[in-house]
């Protein structure tokens, strides 16, 4: 007697649990039409969080209301519709990150158990650590020893943890005063609530760590260095503003771009217009205007704009705006720009110097503990993680020109060490951001999960 056989199912490994991949998981589990395999590939305990979401804090907000976060651009109250079975929240409620988490794998469950019985998933609790081509296909090696075949691989990689400062002197670094990951669990642990305290860097993280710091009712002075001392702006709602720039920029210097952008400001403000609806405005078109301008503008903006740009563009919760304006009225947080020169650590504490913003002139700080809070680490040559070292070292990968993150096509396909685009490497999100700039916030990267499901399953 004869068995019958159905058709081999599709592999694709999605190598991340974050919201990337737990997006880029779901929408295939939506679309398959074929058999299927997924294996998510994520160590962590749970999918979904990955480190924007993962913490635990309820004093970590979202930084948009409840009515723009859906994880489907097509649904957009799909979240709003979860949230308010889950508590006492409406459409322009900044609601806990920890809960979103949460939200995030709903969402993936769901979307497990609507599958059809030819599609499912696999989660793999270990981590990805090289892979090797096998023809069209190719071998994923784990950390645990294991190994799996697939026809598509989706690095749904997010963000990495920030590289330490430059000083002269590394040494400090390898203190137990210094901490390297500001969400790690250490962070704040064995710290006197009346010890003075520094943040390195004026951007999101800070805020987090000074909202968990006033939750543990931390009374000791907190300093903040970034070389700007700029903070981000607070969430305000306003009508949307209508589009004022074309798709495809009509000037290509950032000098043009950034005087009509002002001007438009200026103009809105005399029509009775905040200027975040005209910052807002530029969201679906920044793509476009940051491919538009030249390399050497690109790398122009990075080196003069980019802290303006993210104060201004990406913005927290009033809630959260609140707080800063209340330490910083009573002098408990105090804002420094300038760069750091040289630590001295001593058995009180450590001794920072930093010269001042303008100034030849070097100024000591006295804290009990230093906290790295400056930006994400893009620079995948820097990176250390196994499956990026193991990546770029055998070309099936490489940084993109302005080292933002990878190199890809349009369409997320990674480029290898040649220019030529991989038949079985893709990626979305945080990696995407050399290409996209804008590419890692829910609503970019919801719709490139959705696209690229789209591509994976009908790719030849």
């Amino acid at each position: 007697m004869t068995s019958f056989v159905g058709p081999i199912p599709l592999r694709i490994a999605v190598v991340g649990g974050g919201f990337s991949g737990a997006m880029a998981a779901t929408h295939l589990l939506r679309l398959a039409t074929a058999p299927l395999t997924i294996y998510l590939i994520e160590p962590r305990p749970s999918l979904g969080a990955g480190l924007a979401y993962g913490t635990a804090n309820p004093c970590h907000l979202l930084n948009v209301p409840a009515k723009g976060m859906s994880a489907f651009p097509d649904d957009p109250e799909h979240f709003l519709r979860w949230l308010i079975q889950h508590g006492n929240y409406h459409a322009d409620s900044f609601a806990p990150r920890k809960l979103y988490g949460a939200y995030v794998r709903a969402v993936l469950e769901t979307a497990i158990a609507d599958a059809p019985r030819s599609a499912r998933l696999k989660w793999i609790r270990s981590e990805a650590s090289a892979v090797l081509p096998a023809g069209s296909s190719a071998v994923i090696e784990l950390k645990n020893g294991g190994s799996l075949g697939a026809d598509r691989i989706v690095l749904a990689l997010g963000n990495f943890p920030p590289s330490d400062p430059p000083v002269a002197d590394r040494t400090f670094y390898r203190s137990k005063r210094y901490v390297r990951h500001a969400w790690g669990p250490e962070a704040l642990e064995t710290l006197e609530p009346n010890a003075p305290v520094l943040l390195i860097g004026s951007g999101l993280t800070m805020l987090d760590v000074v909202l968990a710091l006033q939750a543990r009712e931390h009374q000791g002075v907190i300093h903040v260095i970034s070389r700007h001392g700029l903070l981000a702006q607070g969430y305000q709602s306003h009508p949307p503003y209508p589009p004022f720039l074309p798709m495809v920029a009509t000037s290509t210097t950032l000098r043009a771009l950034l005087h009509r952008i002002r001007r438009e400001v200026a103009r809105a403000a005399a029509a009775g217009h905040d200027w975040r609806t005209v910052i807002d405005a530029l969201r679906p078109q920044t793509p476009a205007l940051w491919q538009a301008l030249p390399p050497a503008e690109q790398r122009r903006f990075l080196r003069h704009l980019r802290p303006y740009w993210d104060a201004h563009r990406h913005r927290v919760a009033p809630e959260a705006i609140a707080v800063l304006d209340r330490l910083r009225h009573s002098q408990q947080l105090q804002i420094h720009a300038g760069r750091i020169r040289a630590y001295q650590e001593h058995a009180e504490g450590v001794r920072v110097a930093y010269r001042p913003r303008r100034s030849d002139a070097l100024v000591h700080l006295q804290v009990s503990r230093v906290i790295n809070c400056t930006g994400l680490e893009c620079d995948y040559r820097r990176l250390r993680q196994p499956l990026i070292v193991h990546l770029l070292e055998s070309g099936l990968i490489r940084p993109d020109p302005l080292y933002l993150g990878l190199d890809t096509d349009a369409e997320g396909r990674l480029l290898d060490a040649r220019g030529y685009a991989s038949t079985f490497l893709y990626t979305l999100g945080p990696p995407c951001k050399g290409r996209l700039w804008e590419t890692t916030a829910v609503p970019e990267i919801r719709g490139q999960a959705q696209a690229l499901a789209q591509r994976l399953l009908h790719a030849g």
